[in-house]
């Protein structure tokens, strides 16, 4: 079993809808279906670790009325020293749940998906008692061992953004982490300073990537700007030339020579020599869609899946559960 963590240094670097996505298309059961080109059949547990901004319920269309009164959710697993049997019994949401049903069927992941796959929510507004302590690491360690010995092949852990505790955790946990962030000065500065500073030294070190995320789509073909829009030309030179002005490319490009991104962090916004270009992309037709679209045969919204089935199938290759 592998465990994925879901990490942005600043909030709204769509973290949280990337998360879901990728999770989904790891456990992708049917070719042809929306981005889906080779299912990857795995048996996937997400878990929202955003504790105390918790959203990754929204993504699947389900309601925070719903997880407000849901129990047990995953502060009360950490709070209430449940056994990790208990709360993987009874804690997660599943595909045929009455809470997964738009999910299940609006968004075509009903026969679409592992039936395995299951969710594991986080209240939006935790108990005011719960508070983030050292031994929850323990606790979570005890629950991906359950987990795993449940036959799950991955976990995906939507972390807290910023550097606070249950971020620190989430990251310790990982075998792999995608550190997700948009083009921007700050976005950008607060992850490379990230990346150096906390993961490599402090000992924090597993492959990571850098993902970036609501990448603006520029290309005349893509339709969404007409040739004369003001600003544009300013936009495209923006998004193409700041990963060098930032430093991004220097700083990924010394890790460049390692095996399959093993030797340090892959970047995901340069072209490939088989052409892919794993970035996340938003545009305005994307704005607000905060949901799983990876099955989505929405022709506007189609790069954006791919995007994600992309990276989910890229963590299969690189990082298979058995290895």
């Amino acid at each position: 079993m592998k465990v994925i963590t879901c990490f942005s240094y600043k909030g709204g670097a769509a973290r949280t809808t990337a998360a879901a996505n990728i999770s989904a298309a790891l456990a992708s059961t049917t070719a042809g279906v929306g981005s889906i080109v080779t299912p990857l059949r795995h048996k996937v547990a997400l878990i929202d670790l955003d504790v105390f901004s918790a959203g990754t319920h929204r993504v699947f269309e389900i309601q925070n009325q719903l997880i407000q009164k849901f129990s047990p959710s995953i502060q009360d697993y950490l709070r209430d020293q449940m056994t990790p049997s208990d709360y993987v019994t009874d804690g997660g949401i599943k595909l045929n749940d009455t809470a997964m049903r738009n999910f299940r069927q609006g968004r075509g992941a009903d026969g679409n998906c592992h039936e395995g796959f299951t969710l594991f929510p986080a209240k939006p507004k935790p108990d005011e008692r719960f508070v983030v302590q050292k031994q929850h690491e323990n606790v979570l360690i005890e629950l991906m061992a359950e987990l795993e010995h449940r036959s799950f092949e991955y976990v995906v852990l939507d972390g807290e953004s910023g550097t606070r505790q249950m971020a620190e955790i989430a990251i310790r946990l990982a075998d792999v982490v995608l550190v997700f962030f948009r083009l921007t000065w700050q976005h950008i500065d607060g992850t490379l300073n990230t990346c150096i500073e906390d993961f490599q030294n402090r000992s924090l070190m597993h492959p990571f990537y850098l993902i970036p995320t609501c990448v603006p789509l520029t290309d005349p073909a893509d339709g969404i700007y007409q040739p004369e829009a003001v600003g544009l030309l300013d936009l495209q030179t923006f998004t193409r030339d700041i990963p060098d002005f930032s430093g991004l490319n220097e700083f990924a490009d010394k890790f460049k020579e390692g095996a399959d991104h093993l030797a340090g962090p892959g970047h995901f916004w340069a072209s490939r020599t088989d052409g892919a270009r794993l970035c996340i992309h938003d545009s305005l037709s994307l704005k607000g869609v905060e949901q799983v679209i990876v099955f989505d045969n929405n022709a506007k919204r189609d790069r954006a899946a791919s995007d994600y089935y992309k990276i989910a199938a890229e963590i299969s290759r690189l990082h298979p559960p058995a290895a």
